[in-house]
């Protein structure tokens, strides 16, 4: 492929993160452009149903389409700082929707398993706050969904980290789940693909929470046309199961 010069941007262009995303960018990445959903839905139900033992808290759970795919017949309370209605995506019987911040929810019974499917990324600014808040809301196992951030994806945050103030991608992170021990993982393989390499860098800036203007959105384009012959890739991701170990 010919080698195309990569616009950095100076300093006095380089700007900040977004401050988070709707439910339509929610939709629209879950939807319409990458299948990563469609993959976790049938991990669980053929490798990992079991170590969903209920109540489950669905952090984050967004249109809230997981668990009404694979998780119908286990009540299950969904959290998300988007409103999220029936008019947008329907509830099992078994399901309850709340409209709050994750750390200002207080749960009125024992809740078993937490699951946090890629929405670390709003939940990490201070990593003793979220364990503290884990640790009050006690559940027997967490459930991670995380990208692994290597190849491609791992390059597009090196190029955020250049060209914007306090990018957000989602990490693992160091001492979280404090309490907890991995259990088992398993790595999978997503597929982003879109119409145009305009559609792809919009994407690009809802994985790595980044906020595109006309400058940063054609140096994101060169950059994705240096890198891809299409506009679409495939990028890791792995779910991370942890039960309690007994450390407090």
């Amino acid at each position: 492929m010919m080698s195309i010069p990569i616009l950095t941007l100076s300093n006095s262009l380089r700007i900040s993160m977004k401050e988070g995303v709707t439910k339509a960018e929610v939709s629209d990445f879950k939807n319409k452009w990458c299948n990563e959903n469609q993959l976790i839905i049938e991990i669980i139900r053929k490798e990992i149903y079991d170590y969903f033992n209920a109540p489950i808290l669905d952090v984050g759970s967004g249109l809230g389409d997981i668990a009404f795919h694979v998780l119908a017949n286990k009540e299950v309370i969904q959290v998300d700082i988007n409103k999220i209605t029936k008019n947008d995506y329907p509830l099992s019987n078994k399901h309850h929707r709340i409209h709050i911040d994750f750390f200002e929810y207080t749960p009125i019974q024992k809740i078993n398993t937490v699951f946090i499917s890629h929405t670390l990324q709003f939940l990490d600014e201070d990593v003793m706050i979220l364990n503290d808040k884990i640790q009050e809301i006690d559940p027997e196992n967490i459930i991670l969904v995380l990208n692994k951030n290597n190849d491609l994806l791992g390059d597009l945050i090196e190029w955020s980290e250049q060209n914007f103030i306090n990018p957000n991608p989602e990490v693992d992170i160091l001492g979280f789940p404090y309490g907890y021990k991995l259990n088992k993982f398993i790595d999978f393989q997503a597929f982003l693909k879109c119409d145009s390499f305009k559609d792809l860098a919009i994407q690009i800036s809802y994985l790595l929470l980044i906020d595109l203007n006309e400058i940063t959105e054609q140096s994101l384009i060169q950059f994705l046309k240096s890198k891809l012959m299409s506009s679409e890739f495939k990028f890791n991701q792995v779910i991370k199961i942890y039960s309690k170990d007994g450390t407090k």
